[in-house]
C-alpha cells in the first residue's frame, strides 16, 4: 500500500470521478485508474462504485476513506513538524468561507498568512455555512469562517468573531415603515426575505421563529444578502439581515426585531480531533487575530 495510492483514493472521492481526479493531481486518468484499482486489489474489496457519469463510494469505501484522510492528515503533520523544526511551514492549508465574505479583515487574514508562510498552498471555497462545517467535520477543509445560530455542528472547534442582531428592512413606501421594531409575530403577517437554508442567517432567522413558538415562513429565498435587500427596496416584502448588513448605506427602512433569540454568530470553525497540525493553526492564528480587531 503505497502513500499515493492513498491520496489518488482520496482525490476520486472527492472529485466524484477519475478525470476530475486526475485533473486536479496533475497527472493521467489511467495512472490514477491503474493506481486505485491496486489499492483495491491489495485491499481486496472496491472502494468506489464506477458508474457511467460518476463515481460513487461503496459503504467500505466510505469507512475506510476516513481512514485514508486521518493518515495522509498524520503524514503531512510529521512534515509539518519537520519543517517547523527547519524554520519553515508547508503543505495546503484548506479554507472554506461563506459565500460573499468581503469583510476586510478576513482579507486581511489571508494576505498577512501568504507573507508569513510563502511555502504554505492556501485554497479558498466559497459556500454554504451549513455545508462547509460538514466538508471540515468530513476532513475536505481544515478550517472556515461561517456563521451559526446557537453552536457549530458537533465535533468542531470553534472561536466566535461576531455575534449579531437580526435586522427586519423595508421600503419606505412599506406599510410598516413608519414602525421603529418589530416583534416575531409581525413577521407573520409579512412576505418574509431570507437567505438560503443552509445559511447561518436563515438558521438564526428559524431558530428564532421557533423559539417565540412561530413557523418561519419565507416567501423570497436568496443567496446573497444584497439580492435581501434589493427585493425590499421594491417593496416585495421584509428583508431578513444582520445588523452589519442593515448598517450599510441604503435606502431602506431599518427595523430592529425585538426577541432575545434573534442573534447570528460569525466565526471560525475546524476539527476538535485529530489536534490540528501546523497549517490549520497558523490559519486559525492569523485568523483570530484579524477579526478580533475592533
Amino acid at each position: 500500500m503505497e502513500v499515493h495510492q492513498l491520496r489518488y483514493a482520496v482525490a476520486v472521492a472527492d472529485a466524484g470521478s477519475f478525470t476530475a481526479a486526475a485533473a486536479a493531481l496533475h497527472v493521467s486518468q489511467s495512472g490514477v485508474s491503474a493506481q486505485v484499482a491496486r489499492l483495491e486489489h491489495e485491499l481486496g474489496l472496491h472502494l468506489f462504485e464506477r458508474g457511467a457519469r460518476a463515481v460513487t463510494a461503496t459503504p467500505a469505501g466510505d469507512q475506510l476513506l476516513v481512514r485514508m484522510r486521518g493518515v495522509l492528515a498524520a503524514l503531512e503533520d510529521i512534515r509539518s513538524t519537520a519543517d517547523q523544526h527547519l524554520g519553515l511551514l508547508r503543505g495546503h492549508a484548506r479554507i472554506g468561507a461563506v459565500a460573499g465574505l468581503t469583510w476586510p479583515a478576513f482579507i486581511d487574514a489571508l494576505v498577512s498568512l501568504r507573507a508569513q508562510h510563502p511555502e504554505l498552498e492556501i485554497s479558498l471555497t466559497e459556500g454554504l455555512s451549513l455545508l462547509l462545517q460538514q466538508q471540515v467535520a468530513d476532513g475536505k477543509l481544515d478550517v472556515a469562517v461561517v456563521s451559526w445560530a446557537r453552536a457549530p455542528q458537533p465535533g468542531l472547534a470553534s472561536w466566535v468573531a461576531t455575534e449579531e442582531r437580526l435586522t427586519a428592512v423595508v421600503s419606505h413606501t412599506h406599510p410598516w415603515a413608519a414602525k421603529t421594531s418589530l416583534v416575531a409575530d409581525d413577521l407573520l403577517e409579512g412576505e418574509v426575505i431570507c437567505m438560503a437554508s443552509g445559511t447561518g442567517m436563515r438558521a438564526a432567522y428559524e431558530a428564532m421563529m421557533h423559539a417565540e413558538g412561530h413557523p418561519a415562513p419565507v416567501a423570497w429565498e436568496v443567496t446573497l444578502p444584497s439580492t435581501v435587500r434589493a427585493l425590499a427596496e421594491r417593496g416585495l416584502g421584509v428583508g431578513i439581515v444582520t445588523s452589519s448588513l442593515a448598517d450599510g448605506a441604503d435606502d431602506l427602512v431599518h427595523l430592529p426585531i425585538r426577541s432575545r433569540h434573534g442573534t447570528s454568530k460569525l466565526g471560525v470553525v475546524w476539527r476538535d480531533h485529530p489536534p490540528a497540525g501546523p497549517p490549520t493553526t497558523a490559519v486559525v492564528t492569523s485568523l483570530r487575530r484579524h477579526l478580533a480587531r475592533p
